[in-house]
């Protein structure tokens, strides 16, 4: 995220406490005086308000948050406390300077369970203290931005997968457990969900930030893959015939059957969008050799995306006059004006 800050032009300043482990990821800008690093914790009374009223920034992406879904459920408070108070830290923080935009990432868990593709429209009822949390995220940042007349970015995440994971989702899980041997154990494999690689949802964020509209967009492929079809792909693409025995540990009680994205707006805002197919993410996850025989796509159901948008309630593509967080409020990039 910070990359692509810097290679559009941004100055950026970084607030990250470590409590994510990952800090050393901004080694590699240790040597660029255009990224500064706070090292603060977003849920601090006045260390927020002090970090903006000194860097001053144009706009803010508070990617920042408690978000492994088991994690949420064991300690409902710290994840209100840290997904809503800290929002909360950063919107009081506009009274030392407001910034022009503000891109919030919240989840596609706020979503009512559902058999088809989840629009921007689609009714939201999460299940999840997680979802909750970032369902009321939604609307503080929605009526601080009216008041203030900021332009509020809201992006709906489905399954982000890509290098260096902090928790273990299903596909580290698998490559994790692919080290020891060919029989896993995981949780519910029928489970069907929209996995899109991290670096094109940074890449699509970057790009809503730096366009002029304003609203809620769904960040997906528009593609579902079940647990039994990413397992099937990661044993194709590695050569190996892997099997998988139900762990009950790993089977969580407010699953939901199917979550996948439709990306029409998504695709109607940057018609050029293409992400990166589930086939070479994950060949890139496993750093495999792109020899590898496997199949292009192999997916469970077909790309999805209706073209039907309620621009009156979600924000139309109107002018308004800017990184993923682990077990704490950890990552939040702030991007000052030039």
């Amino acid at each position: 995220m910070v990359a692509l800050l810097r290679s559009a032009g941004h100055p950026v300043a970084v607030v990250d406490n470590g409590s994510g482990g990952t800090s050393h990821r901004l080694a590699r800008f240790a040597e660029d005086p255009g990224v500064r690093r706070h090292d603060i914790d977003i849920c601090h009374p006045t260390a927020v308000a002090d970090a903006c009223a000194a860097e001053r920034p144009w706009a803010v992406v508070h990617l920042a948050a408690r978000h492994f879904l088991p994690s949420c459920e064991g300690d409902v408070r710290e994840t209100q406390h840290v997904n809503v108070g800290g929002t909360g830290r950063l919107l009081a923080a506009w009274r030392a300077h407001t910034p022009v935009r503000f891109v919030f990432a919240s989840t596609a868990d706020v979503y009512a369970p559902s058999s088809g593709a989840s629009a921007e429209r689609s009714a939201v009822s999460p299940r999840t203290a997680y979802g909750r949390s970032k369902l009321a995220g939604e609307h503080m940042v929605r009526r601080a931005g009216a008041v203030r007349g900021v332009g509020v970015i809201v992006v709906r995440p489905f399954n982000l997968y890509g290098p260096e994971p902090t928790t273990p989702h299903l596909i580290p899980e698998i490559y994790r457990q692919m080290a020891r041997g060919d029989r896993l154990r995981l949780g519910d494999l029928t489970t069907v969900r929209d996995y899109l690689h991290a670096d094109d949802a940074a890449s699509a964020l970057v790009r809503l930030l730096n366009g002029t509209a304003s609203g809620t967009w769904n960040l997906g492929t528009g593609r579902g893959t079940s647990g039994h079809g990413l397992l099937a792909l990661a044993g194709e693409l590695s050569g190996r015939e892997l099997t998988a025995d139900l762990d009950p540990s790993k089977v969580r009680a407010n699953e939901r059957a199917h979550l996948v994205a439709d990306t029409t707006r998504l695709r109607r805002t940057l018609p050029d969008f293409r992400p990166t197919t589930l086939c070479e993410g994950l060949r890139r996850v496993l750093d495999l050799p792109q020899t590898s025989s496997a199949t292009p796509e192999p997916v469970d159901s077909e790309p999805v995306g209706s073209d039907r948008v309620d621009s009156d309630r979600l924000g139309s593509d109107r002018v308004d006059s800017e990184p993923v967080g682990s077990e704490r409020a950890d990552l939040g990039a702030v991007a000052p004006g030039a």
